[in-house]
This record gives C-alpha cells, sequence and structure tokens, in this order.
C-alpha cells in the first residue's frame, strides 16, 4: 500500500487483495469533459453481450485520496463511497478506476505515478486510459461518428492497436493524467495505451462513450459490454454522471480548489 497522507499528495488504499497478475487497469479519471466518467458508469453496470454466459460484476479493491482534494463522498444507490475508487474483476483480471473529481493539476502528476506504481505492485501488464478531445467539428454523431485515436507508449501497444483498426495519433499534445502514465510507460518500458474520444460542443458525450465502448470490447475480449442499451437510455447515463461531476466541481470551488478548464487537442 502507498503511504503519502502526511506529505499532503496522494495514496492509494487497498480494501481487498485480488490476483490482477497480468491484467488490465482501465484508467477513467475525468478531466475536460464527463466522459470517463460516463464511460466508467456503463463498464460498471452494463450487460455483457448476450453470447457471454455472465456479466462482468466489479468488486471495489481500492480508493485513493489525498489531503489535497475536496473533503467529499459520494454516494451511489444509498451506499457511500470515496470520490476516487479501483474496482476489478478477478476472472477476468480487468481492474477499473472512476472518480467524480475532475483531476486536479497541483496533484495530477503525483495521483499518475500512484496509480502507475499501484499498477505494477498489483502484477497489471497494460494501463488503458480514456480521455476526450475538443473538436470544431459541427456536425451530429448521426452525419459525421465521433472519432477515436489511439496512443501506445511502445511498439506492441502500436501493433496491437493498429490490429483493432484504431487509427494511431500522429501529432498533438495530450495534458493531464493520460499524459503522466503514457511518459511513465515510456520510461519504464510499460504497456499504456489511451484512447482519445471526440467531444462536441452542443452533443451528447454518451456518443462518444458508445464509441469508447466499443474499442474496449475490441481491446479487451473478456468485455464484450453491449451497445444498444447503452444507447437506449443515453440521456439517463449522461445526466447522472454530469449532476455527479458538476456537485464534484462545486465541492472543488467552494474549498478552493477550482477546476481549471483544459484541452487536449489534436
Amino acid at each position: 500500500m502507498v503511504k503519502d497522507m502526511d506529505s499532503g499528495l496522494f495514496e492509494i488504499r487497498d480494501v481487498i487483495d485480488m490476483d490482477l497478475e497480468g491484467g488490465t487497469l482501465i484508467e477513467c479519471f475525468p478531466s475536460i469533459s464527463a466522459l470517463a466518467l460516463i464511460t466508467a458508469n456503463i463498464l460498471l453496470e452494463a450487460k455483457r453481450s448476450p453470447t457471454e454466459d455472465h456479466s462482468v460484476q466489479f468488486d471495489q479493491i481500492a480508493v485513493g485520496d489525498s489531503n489535497k482534494l475536496p473533503s467529499i463522498c459520494v454516494v451511489y444507490y444509498s451506499k457511500p463511497k470515496f470520490p476516487i475508487r479501483i474496482y476489478a474483476n478477478e476472472s477476468t483480471k480487468i481492474a477499473l478506476l472512476a472518480s467524480e473529481i475532475p483531476q486536479y493539476p497541483p496533484i495530477t502528476r503525483e495521483i499518475g505515478k500512484k496509480i502507475f506504481k499501484w499498477s505494477k505492485d498489483k502484477g497489471i501488464k497494460r494501463i488503458i486510459s480514456v480521455e476526450g478531445f475538443t473538436s470544431d467539428y459541427k456536425q451530429s454523431p448521426q452525419q459525421i461518428p465521433m472519432r477515436v485515436f489511439g496512443v501506445g507508449t511502445t511498439e506492441s501497444c502500436r501493433a496491437f492497436l493498429d490490429e483493432k483498426k484504431i487509427t494511431p495519433l500522429d501529432h498533438g499534445v495530450i495534458k493531464g493524467l493520460s499524459a503522466v502514465l503514457l511518459n511513465e510507460g515510456w520510461f519504464a518500458h510499460s504497456e499504456v495505451i489511451v484512447i482519445l474520444g471526440e467531444v462536441r460542443q452542443h452533443f451528447p458525450e454518451i456518443r462518444t462513450a458508445a464509441r469508447i465502448i466499443e474499442v474496449l470490447n475490441s481491446l479487451l475480449p473478456s468485455l464484450q459490454i453491449q451497445i444498444e442499451p447503452i444507447l437506449a437510455h443515453a440521456d439517463q447515463i449522461e445526466q447522472m454522471a454530469l449532476s455527479m461531476r458538476n456537485q464534484a466541481n462545486a465541492a472543488m470551488e467552494s474549498e478552493g480548489q477550482i477546476s481549471f478548464k483544459d484541452k487536449t487537442y489534436i
């Protein structure tokens, strides 16, 4: 367990010891939008494909905390929860980091390093980070589908993305937690993939989240989440995520930790 609360930075506290050797961590920490949080909610609640025998049930195995973050507790279905949580499924070796708190620049680098170290300590082979990028496209998703790009730290990652027909990001600047994980992964010769989903102003982010889920289904065959139910309940899923994010933003502002507007450019 990482213990750095005395320094006021960030710690990850394990709740359940689970074997994740050789597995994958999906990192869904919101930044420029609620895209990552929406994606995490889908992963936690959606059903798998009818061809699969069982749903992937995620158990909460760890929480993240920091003296630099607001003192809040989020409540889902009458149960209190830390605003930063890690879930996992032992049979599929898939872990998921979910957060309602937006990235807070003064400690984003520290959070990224601790997440990377925690993953290594658990024997996790690959991190997949979900990130959004802003777009000036004014066309609706029905006219032009939301675009998704991939970035990988190693040749094996890039070959994997190419095999799955995920468009590579040729040039661009990535910020925040995804950038920290990419840098740490490159330095350590470790597999980190960032999936960038397009966020268009005035159009629901749930459409992009559905595209992200399609990509995750492709990268992780043991996942296989159904897309149709997501779109059928799009408004409900998105509104819950937006409400939780807005309340977390308000808490940060009330404690003087303003959520800075930021963008990822490509």
